[in-house]
């Protein structure tokens, strides 16, 4: 390799500024206004130690006075990593992105600040059944892995993307329906002991529990396993309302409204498996004339924002976002480093409000 010596000796110092390039200024041209090879231009534009200060200067201003962009694209070929993460949000089938859970959007703006911190970029990818699904992006190089996270009812798009792992690609997830997938979830059984508790505290022994379609859904499930836990050590005996409901989290969580109704009116609290579904039991409990909290105690969980402005406020089991965001760019940078998958919890708190 001839050295940068070389270069400085047969290459002319740049005196003048250079002619405007007509067109996509390339390195190229760089070099020619520099005068100095191609491979010099990179060098220096990789700030390798093989080009002296001095060049590495010539090529700086003659760059930066021909407005001269690198291709990142063919720079990201060249090296081991894109510094890219790629986050999918996965919405349900037939929804508008707008009517997704707002704790996905929370998730969103917390994933992309640890990856800030972690000096990573996020590519931010909505994908629906509608439009098919993509996990390509580390092909592409346009992302080293994948964030997964979204409505555990898209199940073709869970489907894809547990099948995508099995193929290989580097994929974490939140919100994955089951544990086929690397998932980092928040401390629901905990959450669910808190709720519990929360309400035997202020004297409610007919706790209902409203988680539709818990069968399918790992969250659900392990927050009603806490909810059934805690009601036995409380020596109290569960009202697990089933209820097969279609439409949205809050067209459910009146459905579970209406059932109680009908099977278990003498309840006197419901703990739902979210948020959503809560609000949708507030909203069926005030057109049935039952008044919260006095004959209903209702208790959500996520802890998402709009919650505190409803009427009554809700009290939820709050996750904590900041925490779920960075364990979920830690689990992917640890995958990508090969340390497989530590499976970790995001811890929870019981934020009281009106609703109890």
């Amino acid at each position: 390799m001839a050295s940068d010596a070389a270069d400085t000796e047969t290459e002319s110092t740049l005196t003048t500024a250079p002619t405007p390039v007509r067109g996509v200024v390339t390195s190229f041209d760089v070099a020619a206004a520099a005068g100095v090879s191609q491979s010099t231009v990179s060098r220096a534009l990789r700030n390798l130690d093989s080009v002296s200060r001095e060049t590495r200067e010539r090529v700086m201003d003659a760059a930066t006075q021909l407005g001269y962009l690198p291709d990142l694209r063919a720079a990201r070929l060249r090296q081991a990593t894109t510094g890219c993460i790629a986050l999918v949000i996965l919405v349900p089938a037939g929804a508008s992105r707008g009517s997704l859970n707002p704790f996905y959007y929370d998730l969103v703006a917390s994933v992309e600040a640890a990856a800030v911190r972690e000096g990573r970029r996020i590519l931010l990818s909505f994908q629906e059944p509608e439009a098919g699904f993509d996990s390509e992006f580390e092909q592409r190089r346009e992302a080293d892995g994948m964030i997964v996270i979204g409505s555990a009812t898209n199940a073709e798009g869970w489907r894809h993307f547990t099948d995508a792992a099995v193929q290989g690609r580097q994929i974490v997830a939140w919100g994955s329906p089951h544990d086929d997938l690397p998932t980092v979830r928040a401390d629901n059984q905990d959450g669910a002991r808190q709720a519990v508790e929360h309400l035997v505290s202020i004297g409610r022994r007919r706790i209902a529990f409203a988680g539709p379609g818990w069968q399918h859904h790992a969250a659900y499930a392990e927050r009603r396993a806490g909810y059934l836990a805690a009601l036995k050590a409380h020596g109290l005996s569960p009202i697990d309302i089933s209820v097969d409901v279609e439409g949205d989290r809050e067209q459910q969580g009146a459905g579970a409204i209406e059932w109680l109704a009908r099977e278990a009116a003498d309840a006197d609290a419901v703990f739902a498996a979210s948020d959503l579904v809560a609000l949708g039991a507030l909203r069926a409990l005030r057109s049935a004339g039952r008044q919260v909290p006095r004959d209903v105690a209702v208790i959500g969980f996520d802890g998402i924002q709009g919650v505190r402005h409803c009427d009554p406020a809700l009290t939820t089991i709050a996750q904590d976002v900041g925490a779920a965001g960075q364990a979920l760019v830690d689990a992917l940078l640890r995958r990508l480093a090969g340390e497989g998958h530590a499976k970790s919890r995001v811890p929870v708190h019981l934020t009281v409000r009106a609703s109890t």
